[in-house]
């Protein structure tokens, strides 16, 4: 049997995690097996396949997007590159997998084996069957067709709706006249084919056909000279009635694994001697159980004499018929608790009927020293509830709202909790809310947690005093309010509950927020003033330095701004200011700086924007104000300047170079983009 290091496929498989989606269609297009490993640092960290690009284009996303945006962090199926052939189709079949990942001794990535590589190095006298493709075609799913006037984008949503590999193009007439697969739509991708066009410009044609009496193996053969994953199945009238997979072939020669697994059965119970679990296996003689074997470890815990007893000896009767009746029921039982002598043990079991007998094989694993362990918890629980009673009467005097909790679960809060979120008990808060800070409202003037698996406990010790700042949407008047949190430890042997106190200064938030507000905008164009603009620009300018990310600064300075005052007053000369910050605010991204520099002046601060781009966005809102319209007011132009940071700059250098560039657009006609 050939090991898994000679058959694997090493080129065009592998691509860093942070490839777009249109990097690893093409990677795909290469490679033939409609599969692409994502790695980072040579580990494989996920796994791209024919069918996640099926639902990428099927909800329309771009394909320069990172394709690991789009790959679920599942755990990857991977296998060490010398085991053998035979394993790995086990493995593959298993798991409900087309291929396999190789590793080496470190997990690096080495290469990758599709299932129908696995069926092609198959030894002929391990798996020699006389099957015919009649006997398996109950494994594959029926046949899905589409008419020939169909797109291509038709065919994705059947095949995602469906969740097929494939889709058989039918005529007028309903004949088969040829396929799309998965492995087409790979093409369609690369080839950036529009995805409107007929579906009959890019199906495989003709169809592959085989008959029903064909055997399996011929089938394997076909597939593999015409590298091809699928095959129609005609009858003797040559009417079609299923479509056949690799896949469907992998399992049927599982299927052959009987004899092998006969064999292999026999040192079975050799290689459970070496499980730290006890196990026995107990067998009916004339109706009744008795344990006939057990490994080293269940006779070290029992004792020797534990062959040929009853299981009555070990288990009381209606603990029995209770595994008993269920193990039968379900062929399998897993995590039943039970307790022999003074141990106690979490009970899993298999069912086995053969040759008219039956059999169980019982794993116990001892929790002895967790049970003892639990009933002393529960014992330190009641006391913790004796404290807890006495706390309960105090905080419910209290206005502010209070919690006793983990971070996790709530033990204990006051009436004024269950009033503000209009519930009456613990159990109702959970239902409606799950954790507390569920409620918390997503801000970046508050705090909250982006994780759920992140205890809010825990980031809540990590944040300073002053930013320990939730709001929370009140019920009753359906308006946020702000509170401050104040925790401590509970005096108790657990120390990691703490009484957690909300106390409501919304009042005092909001008027906070106004006052910051006035003192970084601008009154009358409503954009941030000059302040905020320096203190901007003095952090980016450590950004850029520590982390060496380019930005730009804009001035801009409305033309002959003099004449709208003179001419039609200064309270149009205020509309124009307050309609071009308007404008131009509309027009700049969230996370740049536009504000008022003073006077007619306004200034840009372009975060992470070279100054190619600052030149062209520049030059696009030079024309938005140009083409800006102001009832009874002549055309509005302005100037523009442009500088990018260089290493060593400085606020005043920064500024003196953006503002030599503005008046040089003045000298040169105005109403265009100078940069330096």
């Amino acid at each position: 049997m050939e090991i898994i290091q000679n058959v694997m496929i090493q080129e065009n498989f592998c691509i860093d995690v942070s490839a777009s989606i249109q990097e690893v269609v093409q990677l795909m297009f290469k490679n033939h097996y409609g599969v692409v490993i994502l790695c980072l640092d040579k580990k494989p960290v996920g796994i791209a396949t024919e069918r996640d690009l099926l639902l990428i284009i099927n909800n329309k996303l771009d394909l320069d997007l990172p394709i690991s945006n789009f790959i679920n962090s599942q755990e990857l199926i991977s296998i060490h590159y010398n085991r053998s052939v035979e394993y790995a189709l086990h493995l593959c079949v298993d798991h409900n997998i087309r291929r396999l990942i190789i590793v080496d001794d470190h997990g690096d990535f080495l290469g990758v084996v599709p299932q129908e590589v696995l069926i092609q190095y198959l030894e002929d006298e391990t798996f020699k069957t006389n099957l015919l493709l009649s006997q398996l075609t109950h494994l594959s799913k029926k046949i899905l067709t589409i008419n020939h006037t169909k797109s291509i984008s038709d065919a994705i949503i059947y095949m995602k709706n469906y969740s097929v590999g494939s889709v058989v193009v039918v005529d007028d007439s309903d004949d088969y006249i040829g396929i799309f697969t998965e492995r087409d739509l790979i093409r369609v991708l690369c080839n950036k084919i529009d995805l409107n066009s007929c579906i009959t410009n890019v199906m495989s044609a003709p169809i592959i056909v085989m008959k029903y009496n064909d055997t399996v193996l011929s089938a394997t053969k076909l597939m593999q000279e015409q590298n091809i994953r699928h095959i129609m199945v005609v009858d003797e009238n040559q009417k079609a009635f299923n479509i056949i997979s690799s896949r469907d072939i992998a399992r049927t020669f599982k299927g052959s694994y009987g004899e092998l697994i006969e064999i292999k059965l026999k040192n079975v119970k050799k290689t459970l001697n070496y499980i730290k679990e006890s196990i026995f296996e107990v067998y009916e003689d004339d109706d009744k159980f008795y344990i006939q074997w057990g490994n080293d470890k269940a006779i070290e815990k029992f004792g020797k004499n534990i062959v040929d007893k009853s299981i009555f000896e070990f288990i009381n009767k209606s603990t029995w018929e209770d595994i008993y009746y269920k193990v039968k029921k379900y062929g399998e039982l897993d995590n039943f608790k039970i307790k022999i002598d003074d141990m106690y043990f979490d009970l899993s079991c298999t069912y086995n009927f053969n040759h008219s007998k039956q059999s169980i094989l019982f794993i116990l694993k001892d929790i002895t020293q967790f049970e003892y362990a639990l009933i002393d918890a529960n014992k330190l629980t009641q006391e913790l509830k004796k404290e807890l009673s006495i706390l309960q009467g105090v905080i419910d005097q209290q206005n502010n709202m209070v919690m006793v909790t983990n971070g996790d679960k709530i033990i204990s809060a006051n009436k004024s909790l269950f009033n503000f979120f209009n519930v009456h008990t613990l159990e109702d808060f959970e239902n409606t809310y799950g954790n507390i800070s569920n409620t918390f409202i997503t801000h970046d003037s508050f705090f909250y947690v982006k994780d759920d698996n992140q205890n809010w406990i825990e980031k809540l010790l990590k944040t300073e005093l002053k930013d320990r700042i939730v709001s929370i949407v009140d019920i009753s008047l359906v308006e946020p309010k702000a509170f401050t949190i104040q925790l401590s430890k509970l005096n108790t042997q657990d120390e990691h509950y703490y009484v957690i106190t909300f106390t409501d200064i919304t009042d005092i938030k909001l008027e906070s927020q106004k006052h910051y507000y006035h003192a970084t905008h601008d009154a009358l164009t409503g954009i941030y003033n000059r302040s905020y603009y320096l203190d901007s620009i003095t952090m980016q300018i450590q950004n850029a330095n520590r982390y060496e990310t380019p930005f730009c600064v804009v001035m801009l300075d409305i033309d002959h701004f003099k004449r709208f005052n003179d001419t039609y007053g200064h309270l149009v000369g205020d509309k124009v200011l307050v309609q071009l910050s308007s404008l131009v605010k509309q027009n700049t991204r969230k996370n740049d700086v536009f504000a008022r520099w003073g006077g007619e002046e306004f200034i840009i601060l372009l975060t992470k924007t070279s100054l190619e781009k600052a030149e062209l966005i520049a030059q696009n809102l030079r024309k938005l104000i140009e083409n800006m319209k102001i009832d009874g007011i002549g055309k509005v132009t302005s100037s523009f300047g442009v500088t990018q940071f260089i290493k060593d700059d400085t606020e005043q250098s920064i500024l003196k170079r953006v503002d030599d560039a503005l008046y040089e657009a003045k000298q040169k006609g105005r109403n265009i983009v100078v940069s330096k």
